[in-house]
This record gives structure tokens, C-alpha cells and sequence, in this order.
């Protein structure tokens, strides 16, 4: 069974609480022995400088070293705590072990003063030992303690925090999981509210009115709708239109099937008239299915380019031969200019369809005795090939729906194409990282505009 998102964010809370309390402890037990000892190492600096005060006073009475050192060990011993008094050569006059066993050699009287912390089998001591100079005699005195009270102060610190530490972890994690579930609550409010929204209409998450971060996931969650809802829409004006276009050619052709199968016999010309119009329509219910097929994958994006090094050039050229035909029908002439050799590293068959596509729109929408001029051109960043006709012009208020699919301004022109022209043109452009934009159009014609990057 999977934990919540509250459930994991509070033991992972509780869990990064449980290091920092660790942590803190560790460091506290460190403190409170490092400032025990240096309270030990304060006593014993004390106790020696008592010890060579009595030390000194003995000497002013009794001239032998060992008896003086004798009699200031029994004057300043305490219970509990060594002390020990020295020659110069290291030799004990006077001592108090107090069950304190030293296993390294005490310094000599020429030697600096030393603190050290010794382990006996009886635990750990603190040990001071410093020469003192009385007169013409070097004594060493030598002072220790014991650190046990130190050892007792730290294992009730830890036994302090056995008993803390949990009951702090229970509070946090207590507190973390309310923390938590405020926290998550509009996220859940909003889970709740998305899981109502419809895919139609016009509900999404409110506006936010919030500028944290839950507010920015309110907003980037309606703008994913929005785009839903309009590529639903999209998706649906696509069938309806597709329906559209594709009922006629296949009415036409049950009509004529119908009309030819009604009589039982038929004359030759009347069967080769049906066959033309049953051809013709075949013909344009495969470009539109073709186009529709292209347009399919494209948006799904399995449309994958074949890309080979080729001259532009050249593929307009190509392309203005093939459309000669076409043109000389309508009776409208192509004029070509431009650039010549122009390298470029793109889908060769779809840059043709591109060039065809957007030559025939401009041939369809030119009067007779009209012109039709292509100009392809080369600068530093980019290719630029222009299309101009010289038909009646585009609106303003339809400029910005001719790349809408199936969409055809002129009624008169309906079953001479599909509408999938320029937005297929439009989008073999972009998947080329280029544009296909009207960059003019007047009364005196349209001129169309391909902008492709330079090799």
C-alpha cells in the first residue's frame, strides 16, 4: 500500500528532525565535556598553586627537600584527588595516589609544564604537572583528578535526551501531519474540482487568487484545459469538415452509379460520361484523404523527414515546369527570378509539395491572361521564396483563416481543391523551421511568402 504525499512528507520531516537532534545532542555532549575538563583543568591549577605556596613555606623551615614535600603533601591532601611532589630528576619525595597508576614517566625538573588526560583502570584523569623553582631547588609538583563527575554529568545529559528526544520527534510529527494537511488542502480541494470539470463547456479551476506557488498550478491547470478543450474542438471541426468534404464526391459517385444501374441497358457514351465523373471524383476523394492522411500524422507527429542536401533552386524550377501545365490551361503564364544554386538540406518530396501547393493557389486565383511570378531569393540568415498572382485579393477579415483546414474563399472554385493546401504548405514549412506567411494581397493580387533558414 502506497503512503500519501502527507504521509511521506511528514516522516520524512520527522526523519530529517531526527538528524538534527542527533546531531545537536553529539554536539552538546562534546560542549559539556570540553567545559567539564577545562572546570577540572581550573581546580587543578588552583590546587598546584596551593601546593607550591605550602611547599615554599615548608622549605623556609625545614632545609630537607623530602621532609619538606612530606609534610606539604599532608597538609594540602584531599581526598580523592593525587598529588605528588618530585626532585629535579624525576625521583618521588612525597605522594597521594589516591589509586591514580601512571604508566608514562612524569617530567623532569628542565622540562615544560604538561596537561594530560591519562585512562587507568579505574577510569580517566585529568593530570597537571608543572617544575617550580624554590630558591636553589627545582621541585616538580604533580596534581590529578579523576573525571568521573565529568563521565556522571554527561550520562544524564544522554539519558536526558533518551527521554526528550522521542517525545520532541512525537510532538513534530504530530504537528508535521496537521502542517501537512493544511498545506495540502487546496491541492485536494482542487483534485476534487478538476475531477468534476467536462470536457465541454466553459468550467475550469476559478480564477486563481493566489500568487504562491498552488496559485501558479491553478493557472498552468485552466490554461491545460484551455488548450484541451481547443484542440477537442479543433478535433471535432476537423471531422465535421472532413464528413463534409468527403460526403460529396462519394454522393456523386452513388448518384451516377444509380442513374447508369437504373435502365438495363446503356449506350457507350453514356457509360463513358458516368466513368469520367466516377474517375473524377475518385480522383479528388484520393488527394483529399492523401492530404487528410498527411495532415494526421503531422499532428501527431509521425511524420518523420528524409533529409538530403539539394538546391532550392532547382525544386522551384522543377515545381514551375510541372504547374505549366495547369497554367497554360487557365491561360496564366509563370514568370521565375531569383538566385541561382541555393543549397539547402531539407525533405526534397516535401518541399516540391510545399512549392506545388502554393504555386496551384496562386494559378487557381489568377484570371485569364493573368501572370503568376515566383521569385526565390538568398541572404545572409535565410531563403525567401515569394508567390505573387494577380487575382481580386484576400480580404481583410478571411486573411486570417486561408491556413484554416478547408477553408476555400471562393465558392465558385470548391471542387477544384480540398482547402488542405496551404496549411499542409504551412506546416512542411514550419517542420523545416521556416514560416509560409501572406505578406501582402490588395486588388491586385496576393503575394505568399516562404522564409526558410540557410544552409
Amino acid at each position: 500500500m502506497r503512503m500519501s504525499l502527507r504521509a511521506r512528507l511528514t516522516l520524512w520531516y520527522t526523519l530529517a528532525l531526527l538528524v538534527v537532534l542527533c546531531l545537536f545532542g553529539a554536539d552538546v555532549l562534546w560542549q559539556q565535556r570540553r567545559i567539564g575538563v577545562r572546570r577540572v583543568d581550573r581546580e587543578l591549577e588552583a590546587f598546584t598553586a596551593t601546593l607550591a605556596n605550602v611547599v615554599g613555606d615548608e622549605l623556609t623551615e625545614i632545609t630537607d627537600p623530602r621532609s619538606a614535600a612530606q609534610e606539604a603533601r599532608n597538609t594540602v591532601t584531599t581526598p580523592g584527588r593525587a598529588v605528588a611532589i618530585l626532585d629535579a630528576r624525576g625521583n618521588v619525595l612525597a605522594a597521594q595516589w589516591s589509586g591514580l597508576e601512571l604508566r608514562d614517566p612524569l617530567p623532569r625538573g628542565d622540562a615544560e609544564p604538561a596537561v594530560w588526560t591519562a585512562t587507568t583502570a579505574s577510569g580517566a584523569w585529568r593530570v597537571h604537572a608543572s617544575p617550580h623553582a624554590f630558591g636553589a631547588t627545582t621541585l616538580v609538583l604533580v596534581a590529578a583528578s579523576p573525571l568521573s563527575e565529568v563521565g556522571r554529568e554527561q550520562r544524564e545529559v544522554q539519558e536526558a535526551m533518551l527521554v526528550g528526544i522521542p517525545i520532541v520527534l512525537l510532538l513534530a510529527g504530530a504537528g508535521g501531519l496537521w502542517l501537512a494537511s493544511v498545506g495540502l488542502r487546496p491541492i485536494t480541494d482542487m483534485a476534487r474540482r478538476a475531477a468534476g470539470i467536462p470536457l465541454t463547456g466553459l468550467e475550469d479551476l476559478g480564477h486563481p487568487d493566489r500568487t504562491d506557488e498552488l496559485g501558479q498550478l491553478a493557472g498552468a491547470f485552466n490554461g491545460l484545459v484551455a488548450r484541451l478543450r481547443a484542440a477537442l474542438q479543433t478535433q471535432r471541426q476537423f471531422m465535421a469538415d472532413a464528413s463534409h468534404e468527403l460526403r460529396t464526391p462519394v454522393s456523386v459517385v452513388r448518384a451516377t452509379a444509380d442513374v447508369m444501374l437504373n435502365l438495363l441497358h446503356r449506350d457507350e457514351p453514356e457509360y463513358r460520361e458516368a466513368l469520367a465523373i466516377v474517375g473524377g471524383q475518385a480522383r479528388r476523394l484520393g488527394r483529399l484523404v492523401e492530404d487528410m492522411l498527411v495532415l494526421a500524422r503531422a499532428d501527431a507527429g509521425g511524420y518523420a523527414l528524409r533529409p538530403v542536401d539539394l538546391y532550392l533552386d532547382e525544386v522551384v524550377a522543377d515545381c514551375r515546369r510541372a504547374v505549366d501545365v495547369l497554367a497554360t490551361e487557365r491561360g496564366v503564364a509563370i514568370h521565375s527570378t531569383g538566385s541561382p544554386e541555393i543549397p539547402f538540406r531539407g525533405d526534397e518530396d516535401l518541399l516540391r509539395r510545399l512549392v506545388l501547393n502554393v504555386l496551384q493557389n496562386a494559378v487557381q486565383h489568377t484570371p485569364e491572361g493573368g501572370a503568376v511570378a515566383v521569385d526565390i531569393r538568398q541572404d545572409r540568415d535565410a531563403v525567401r521564396i515569394r508567390v505573387s498572382d494577380q487575382g481580386s485579393g484576400i480580404p481583410p477579415n478571411d486573411q486570417a483563416r486561408i491556413f484554416d483546414r478547408f477553408v476555400q474563399l471562393d465558392g465558385a472554385r470548391r471542387g477544384q481543391g480540398t482547402g488542405l493546401g496551404l496549411p499542409i504548405a504551412r506546416w512542411i514549412a514550419e517542420a523545416h523551421s521556416g514560416t509560409l506567411v501572406l505578406e501582402r494581397s490588395g486588388s491586385d493580387g496576393s503575394t505568399f511568402c516562404v522564409v526558410l533558414p540557410a544552409a
